[in-house]
């Protein structure tokens, strides 16, 4: 079942771990609408997305690790109906604008919108947190 229609799930990080290659490790626990049955596997449901630096550059590459070595300690184990095409994460960040206004907003890590409006020598920026939006439309039922 399609549809234009998306229903979503935002679904906030519940950790994350900067790893010795200099990779950033997201944890996320979410039982997938699709997986029926109680599970068995020790820990939560959930996922990890990992961030590697493209080469010298500012540009970062984000992917579903689906290898259950990155699983080891975290507190949730992968699922393989958990598909990388359903979901998109993003930030959330809260820029500090000069007089002290405060204004919150989305953006990937590398590449913020806002970045080319606000100098970087006038603001300040925190993040506030991870999130995936989980597309989980082919898995809703009508009533």
């Amino acid at each position: 079942m399609s549809s234009p229609n998306r229903e979503s799930i935002v679904l906030c990080h519940n950790g994350a771990e900067l790893l010795e290659s200099g990779d950033w490790k997201h944890i996320y626990k979410f039982k997938h609408p699709g997986f029926f049955g109680e599970c068995i596997q020790p820990g939560e449901c959930g996922f990890i997305t990992r961030y590697r630096k493209i080469n010298d550059s500012d540009d970062w590459s984000l992917e579903l690790v689906t290898d259950s070595s990155y699983y080891t300690k975290t507190g949730v184990h992968y699922h393989d109906i958990i598909s990388a095409r359903d979901m998109c994460e993003y930030g959330v960040y809260t820029i500090t604008l000069p007089g002290g206004a405060k204004v919150d907003t989305l953006g990937l890590p590398a590449r913020m919108w806002w970045e080319h409006w606000v100098s970087s020598s006038t603001r300040s920026k925190n993040l506030k947190g991870f999130y995936i939006a989980y597309n989980v439309s082919d898995y809703m039922v009508a009533k």
